[in-house]
């Protein structure tokens, strides 16, 4: 009887487990669909290694007067006292050792602007967006490709801030300060070639894309060139420089049978320290190329530019680290305005450069038929704490042979003087004090006030100074 009932429990056993043997088949299969579906309606992801989120809040107070040395019995002395923000926000992802990708939003806006005004509610703007490919093809090679910060040597010829004294209309500054945007990336594809102790760069940026339909004319400008960098890997860390940029604009061919502007400029930059504390630096560049002055008419270029700088750490009091920078530059320009024709044009082009950012001097004139020197003594006073005073005077390389001179504002207007004589050429010197305070490693306050003294070249009141304070907390996180 025993072996009975065992054997009857052995055969509900088996009913049972052959029962859950077959629900367990199908809810296999039905986990098996349903994570087919999930993965075929879900879009595949890149695997990232590593994620960094950045930016910074910039919040600055910019008080000017007087910018367009203007006489108090006529214009009166203008007078501009405004805050503004500036927000960066950015992410970078490493995808793989190999692959990388960062984007970047900013937004740049005046505290509780005028309704109606251009720059009243700013939207967050595209500031960087592009990819990295190291180890393109072969291990040299790195890839940059899209909307990018980029700069060579000290940025007298290139850098991606654009053209000096401009900003995107997007801009909330736009038509505040210029000068002081932050918006400083240029749509381009960099072919970094790493053959270390030589890096050359190739580039190609679209500074204009111009009509993007179909259209009868090209109305483009494009950025091309290469730059070399080789380190002699001597005792003095000397270090030379090559290069070649090619900007052509074809804005002007808009117009039927016009030139384009084409501007070839070739040149070279050393850096040595010959001694401890002594930095020297010079750089040598030369444009060709062509000048659209009329409906098919183009003047020759033939211009140069030319600049000296020299740091030096003085051997004095060194808990205070004195340091002394002298910088020379020199850029032609043309005798006479309104050149014929059959004359090469000397002017500069001032192409991408970014110096001389934050004074009065780099807001109203452009780099070009200047020369200018510059001074500059800075001193840690205390800890942290960084104390500048600079001292710069510009002369017009070549007399302008006209009875004004135009020069810019900081939104993007101008403004024209009469000038005392066609033979004077000192446009004027500036005075600069700054003062820097570290408060934390990701806080910095700054302070700048400066003066510009107009020259003998205009026909203005001797006490005519155009005057700027500029303070400001940055944030970096």
């Amino acid at each position: 009887m025993r072996f009975v009932n065992l054997l009857r429990l052995g055969i509900q056993l088996k009913v049972i487990n052959d029962f859950l043997e077959e629900k367990m088949k199908k809810i296999t299969l039905l986990v098996a669909v349903i994570l087919a579906v999930a993965v075929v309606a879900v879009p595949a992801f890149a695997a990232v290694q590593n994620v960094k989120v950045s930016g910074n809040v910039d919040n600055t107070y910019l008080y000017r007067k007087n910018f367009d040395f203007a006489d108090d019995s006529s214009d009166g002395l203008e007078t501009q006292s405004v805050f503004f923000t500036q927000a960066i926000l950015r992410v970078d992802a490493e995808l793989t050792d190999q692959v990388a990708a960062t984007i970047a939003l900013i937004n740049e806006r005046v505290w509780n602007a005028d309704p109606g005004t251009s720059h009243d509610d700013p939207e967050m703007d595209l500031y960087l967006a592009y990819v990295t490919l190291r180890e393109m093809l072969y291990s040299p090679l790195t890839l940059v490709i899209g909307r990018q910060n980029f700069s060579y040597g000290n940025s007298f010829i290139i850098d991606s801030t654009g053209t000096n004294n401009t900003a995107p209309a997007e801009s909330g500054i736009t038509s505040i300060a210029k000068d002081l945007t932050k918006q400083t990336s240029l749509d381009a594809i960099r072919a970094i070639l790493d053959y270390n102790p030589l890096t050359v760069d190739i580039v190609f940026a679209v500074i204009d894309s111009g009509t993007t339909t179909l259209a009868d004319a090209e109305d483009s400008i494009n950025l091309y060139g290469t730059n070399a960098n080789y380190k002699l890997g001597d005792s003095m860390d000397s270090v030379l420089e090559a290069y070649f940029w090619k900007k052509v604009d074809k804005s002007v061919n808009s117009t039927a049978g016009n030139k384009s502007n084409e501007i070839l400029t070739l040149g070279g930059r050393g850096s040595t320290n010959p001694i401890e504390g002594l930095n020297l630096q010079t750089e040598l560049a030369y444009q060709k190329g062509s000048l659209n002055v009329a409906s098919a008419e183009n003047r020759r270029r033939d211009a140069w530019g030319f600049q000296f700088i020299t740091n030096y750490q003085l051997p004095v009091l060194e808990e205070y680290n004195p340091t002394t920078q002298y910088v020379f530059t020199k850029v032609t320009g043309d005798s006479e305005s309104g050149s014929s024709l059959i004359d090469d044009s000397h002017a500069w082009d001032p192409m991408f450069e970014n110096q001389g950012g934050g004074t009065i001097y780099n807001t109203l004139f452009n780099l070009s038929n200047l020369e200018i020197h510059s001074l500059a003594f800075g001193v840690n006073p205390m800890e942290d704490v960084l104390a500048k005073l600079s001292v710069h005077s510009l002369w017009l390389n070549q007399n302008v042979g006209t009875s004004s001179l135009s020069f810019s504002q900081p939104d993007g207007s101008s403004e024209s003087l009469p000038i005392e004589s066609e033979e004077e050429r000192h446009l004027g010197k500036e005075l600069d004090f700054q003062l820097v305070y570290d408060y934390t490693e990701d806080v910095q306050i700054g302070g700048n006030l400066g003066w510009f003294f107009p020259g003998a070249l205009f026909s203005t009141p001797d006490d005519n100074v155009a005057k700027q304070a500029i303070v400001n907390v940055n944030v970096a996180f």
